[in-house]
């Protein structure tokens, strides 16, 4: 009955080790993916600011185009709003 007592004792220590390896690993994938999702964020951030200042650049180039465009999307927005 010692032996198994001893074993169980060796084996909750084993799983006991074996859990907090896994929660450092979950630590270090789960500082990885912060890392990773703030880079992808501040990507996302440029492209919208050049699209912005690239959108904004063709207004100014164009304005009749661009009261046409809101012109008819606001058409198409009030037949859609209608239904």
């Amino acid at each position: 009955m010692a032996m198994f007592s001893k074993n169980a004792d060796d084996i909750q220590g084993d799983v006991e080790a074996q859990i907090a390896a896994l929660r450092k690993e979950i630590s270090k994938i789960s500082a990885s993916l912060s890392d990773l999702s703030g880079e992808r964020f501040d990507e996302v951030k440029r492209m919208a600011t050049k699209q912005a200042k690239y959108a904004a650049a063709t207004a100014r180039e164009n304005p009749v185009a661009t009261i046409a465009i809101i012109a008819g999307a606001a058409v198409l927005v009030g037949l859609l709003a209608r239904r």
